[in-house]
């Protein structure tokens, strides 16, 4: 008897233009850095629709652009991967968010700058407006580039869903968005010093993980960039290492993370194991220029290496 296909996943949250601009030397201030320049397109719940749609996974994108070019570039590329854009709404007198990455020579981030003005409209009457997408939704994924009322609202009215909720906390500054209980969310992504900004201390990863989970959440991961990730249940916490990688580009590393955990989730699979699809996506997006592989499918990633085991 085959497996029910996987429900559906409703990505809730920002898109952008990126622009990534890569030095070929050590950075020097006050004079002009010879570089390589890309366009794409981003936001992280875009860029998490657009890679669970090219993995096959049912998902939909609710969002706001502006009405100009951009935003309607956005809107048909993503519709044509396959993605349901009937919840995105498009503003007029409003420009689409863009984030201009200036990447170091070994592709680390030197520098993020996000114009991200064109997000306002990403309030809770947004959130209301989406209520018809999240009840047809196994999976609810929303990040803080939504208002702290509109997340606010999604994690109350998560508590007595049928869908579940996974956050993101996207920065120190917006993190600060998210609500203090926590209860009602099934999984909460964010990096070490996002943790540390919502706990209020400097605590090792895996405290800082069950601190949050004391606040509500289901479970919690704690990204560490190549030190791998830390995530915690009420059962406690665990450290899983990131598999070695070649690194060319980290600009989309943990929407990849996110995206690759959310497509195991939604099939049913524990924590641990979707974490495992969530590091080997994220290596194969770091190893090519870029937040959304080119070439991802569901045999590539099939076909990578798991090999950041628990510790």
């Amino acid at each position: 008897m085959l497996p029910p296909p996987p429900r559906r996943i409703l990505c809730l949250g920002g898109a952008a233009v990126d622009r990534t601009y890569r030095v070929r030397d050590a950075v020097r201030l006050g004079t002009s850095n010879p570089a390589e320049a890309g366009v794409s397109h981003g936001g992280v719940a875009r860029n998490v629709a657009e890679t669970l749609a090219r993995l096959g996974t049912p998902v939909a994108f609710a969002g706001v652009v502006g009405a100009d070019a951009a935003g309607a570039e956005i809107v048909e590329a993503l519709a044509a991967r396959g993605v349901d854009v009937s919840g995105v709404e498009r503003t007029e007198g409003t420009r689409t968010a863009e984030y201009v990455a200036v990447l170091a020579p070994d592709g680390a981030l030197h520098v993020g700058l996000a114009a991200m003005d064109g997000l306002a409209g990403l309030d809770a009457g947004f959130v209301a407006r989406t209520t018809p997408a999240r009840d047809a939704a196994g999976l609810v994924f929303a990040e803080a580039n939504c208002a702290a009322d509109a997340l606010a609202a999604l994690v109350d009215r998560a508590r007595a869903a049928a869908w579940r909720l996974a956050l993101d906390a996207v920065s120190v500054a917006k993190a600060a968005r998210l609500p203090r209980d926590l209860a009602g969310v099934a999984v909460l992504f964010c990096a070490r010093d996002e943790a540390e900004a919502l706990v209020g201390a400097s605590f090792p990863p895996g405290d800082l993980a069950r601190a949050l989970v004391d606040r509500g959440a289901a479970a919690v991961v704690v990204t560490l960039g190549a030190d791998g990730l830390v995530h915690a249940d009420p059962s406690g916490a665990t450290h899983r290492p990131a598999p070695p990688a070649e690194v060319v580009d980290v600009t989309g590393a943990g929407d990849a993370l996110i995206a690759g955990t959310l497509h195991r989730l939604v099939s049913g699979v524990p924590l641990d194991d979707a974490l495992a699809a969530g590091q080997a996506l994220a290596r194969l997006t770091i190893a090519r220029p870029g937040a959304v592989r080119a070439d991802l499918s569901p045999a590539l990633l099939a076909g990578a290496p798991t090999d950041g085991a628990p510790a």
